[in-house]
């Protein structure tokens, strides 16, 4: 049935007994490779086929994925986003193009051609015109911009802290780049859940060297507090670096 089938790479005849097959198009195992990378193919889960060329799925993405319009970097699958309108950003991208304070989940924005701003500045590019928009972002900030984080991250930051309290740079890195944070906010938010788990833990060495026991919060299990969706988290009131 396969007899006299030609490599889609080399275009030789296929005598091997194994051979690869890529919509409708056969190929030897050693000549199916990505042709950016040369990564070879035949022990990935897929991979993508345009314009006659072959990629493995991270040059594919790469090359034809989404970009986030800030960055203008592309956007992978394993990439926390917010979308608006046509848009797809990355979610540490996804802040006002004025005061640049991230903007957090159900916050009201509007979007001026590809300029992204919070409520406050776009109601006073509106009411004000471009010249008080412009003169407003010019004003030196008497506090600095708070890191607002999400649900979603703030699980994900627990559960990273839960396996390595005090993780080094790279660790800090990687990360950062799936919390769609940066680093400085990323290792500033590892530091103060440290120093709230050793706060709490300084109280339980004091108490139960009384010998009594400290109960934890209401509703809440005996686990560190740096565990916890404490107050001050869900409040986001560490003031963290801004973005």
């Amino acid at each position: 049935m396969l007899k006299g089938k030609r490599c889609g790479g080399c275009n030789e005849i296929i005598r091997e007994k194994f051979l690869l097959k890529v919509d409708d198009q056969y190929w030897h195992v050693s000549c199916l490779r990505c042709c950016v990378c040369n990564l070879a193919l035949e022990e990935q889960q897929s991979c993508y086929l345009k314009h006659d060329n072959i990629y493995c799925e991270f040059d594919y993405t790469k090359e034809f994925g989404v970009k986030c319009p800030k960055c203008l970097r592309v956007i992978f699958a394993k990439d926390w986003v917010r979308k608006a309108r046509e848009f797809t950003y990355h979610i540490a991208c996804f802040a006002c193009d004025s005061c640049k304070r991230q903007l957090s989940t159900g916050e009201e924005f509007a979007l001026r051609g590809d300029r992204l701003l919070c409520k406050p500045h776009y109601i006073d590019l509106i009411e004000g015109g471009p010249g008080r928009e412009s003169a407003s972002s010019q004003k030196p900030k008497a506090k600095r911009v708070r890191t607002t984080f999400t649900e979603e991250q703030l699980q994900f930051l627990q559960a990273k802290f839960q396996l390595d309290s005090n993780p080094d740079g790279n660790d800090l890195e990687q990360i950062a780049a799936q919390a769609g944070l940066s680093k400085r906010v990323t290792q500033v938010w590892f530091q103060n859940s440290r120093a709230r788990q050793k706060k709490y833990q300084q109280q339980r060495n004091k108490i139960n060297g009384s010998s009594r026991t400290l109960s934890p919060p209401t509703g809440v299990n005996s686990s560190p507090p740096s565990l916890w969706a404490s107050e001050s988290d869900s409040q986001h009131s560490d003031n963290y670096p801004s973005e």
